[in-house]
């Protein structure tokens, strides 16, 4: 999506204004990160983001019953109230949202202007400060975490108000799914299909942005299984996950590649072997999936030969995510060096990946076997974020999400 320009011409004094962005529909956390974007202004500050209830009126079809995800952003704009209004129901249309729609049906997003300065404006299509703050216990819960002043007419208290759950936008999380009898920190937990169905709803719930499956473990050591076996353990999990959105395949094999394709919510190829063959990566660049590479060694030579030819066979840079590898091939302190250059990697200008949960480098530090990792994960995942890495592959998406929410409030405050 296109950011709109403020217009040219007389300024509106740069007015601070306040914005409510809600979503119900499609990859919601998603919808708000493109969203903010396409704002016309200067970003200030902006609330976590905390999933309510619908809602609805007494009539509403059942289907419309789906929990919204909400936020506030603070903007300096040129726009004046009016003008904003238009661009705010542009940028919901360009996302998809129909204007025509029924008032209370689910909406990809939703934009309102909560504030703008001290401006009343009341008129047949705005309503300034927003008509509905008085009945939207979430807003006025937004507002108080932000510290902005709830006009005193309609303040109510929210002490005891208390959202579903809690979001941030940033980094965003891949959420480990391994269904294998033998990987190093979780082997045999989901190895049903039953249970590897809950797992990947629970990852995505707790905030994962895409699920990394994985049928065949690579911790050290391991016995490899042919790519025929994989396929039986992916394909009853994939069969009951088709409601699941954005999936990635944690595979090096191209028969896996060539089936998982065929599946419509298959948006990754995690390769990190680098041994999938031309007419495999040909094909996941045909398909426009993004594809994830991993640097094997210390080797930058080899990361940039690799760019080059994934490129010439049509992958664009878009669609290539480079994870470093840790504990690939690498000592436990090249693997603390790699983290703490991760910014280095940047240059290449792909996004970035860090898959370093519960890894075996950590024993360099920490005494925890490797199931009760997550605390030294944390410790990782916050470095990596504050180095501009785009994904964390995580198995634990849940405690890394309570972390990151906490770290967003306290930036924002």
């Amino acid at each position: 999506m296109t950011k709109i320009q403020n217009p040219p011409g007389p300024s509106f004094n740069n007015n601070l204004v306040l914005l409510a962005l809600g979503t119900n529909r499609g990859d919601r956390l998603q919808n708000l990160r493109s969203a903010l974007n396409c704002l016309p202004g200067r970003l200030l500050r902006m609330s976590h983001v905390i999933e309510t209830n619908a809602q609805l009126p007494p009539a509403a079809p059942a289907d419309w019953n789906l929990p919204y995800l909400n936020m506030l952003v603070s903007m300096k704009t040129d726009y004046a109230p009016a003008e904003l209004l238009s661009a705010l129901k542009l940028i919901e249309k360009q996302h998809g949202r129909d204007p025509e729609a029924p008032r209370w049906s689910p909406r990809v997003l939703d934009l309102d202007i909560l504030l703008y300065g001290n401006k009343e404006v009341n008129s047949a299509s705005l309503t300034i400060p927003h008509a509905e703050l008085k009945n939207r216990d979430f807003l006025q819960f937004l507002m108080e975490t932000m510290g902005y002043e709830i006009p005193g007419a309609i303040k109510m208290d929210v002490s005891g108000y208390a959202p579903l759950r809690h979001y941030a936008l940033h980094p965003k999380f891949v959420g480990i799914l391994n269904v294998t009898p033998d990987s190093f920190s979780d082997g045999g937990k989901f190895l049903q299909p039953d249970k590897a169905e809950q797992q990947a709803k629970k990852l995505q719930l707790d905030g994962a942005s895409i699920i990394d499956i994985g049928a065949q473990s690579t911790r050290p050591g391991y016995d490899e299984i042919p790519p025929s076996e994989e396929i039986a353990r992916l394909a009853p999990l994939l069969d009951r996950c088709s409601d699941i959105k954005n999936i990635s395949i944690d595979t090096y094999f191209d028969d896996v590649v060539k089936y998982v394709l065929g599946k419509n919510n298959v948006k990754w190829i995690n390769d990190q072997a680098s041994v999938l063959g031309s007419q495999t990566l040909k094909l996941i660049a045909d398909r426009d999936v993004k594809l994830v590479i991993m640097q094997r060694d210390m080797s930058t030579v080899w990361l940039r030969d690799r760019l080059k030819y994934l490129q010439n066979l049509g992958l664009e840079k878009r669609n290539i995510i480079v994870d470093p590898g840790i504990g690939f091939g690498k000592t436990k302190y090249q693997n603390l060096h790699l983290i703490k250059q991760l910014k280095m990697l940047r240059r290449h200008g792909c996004e970035v990946l860090l898959g370093a949960s519960r890894k075996s480098f950590m024993t360099h530090h920490s005494a925890a076997p490797a199931a009760d990792r997550d605390l030294e994960s944390i410790a990782v995942a916050c470095h990596a974020r504050d180095a501009g890495v785009d994904y964390l592959r995580v198995h634990n998406v849940a405690d890394h999400m309570r972390f990151f929410v906490t770290k967003h409030c306290i930036e924002n405050a």
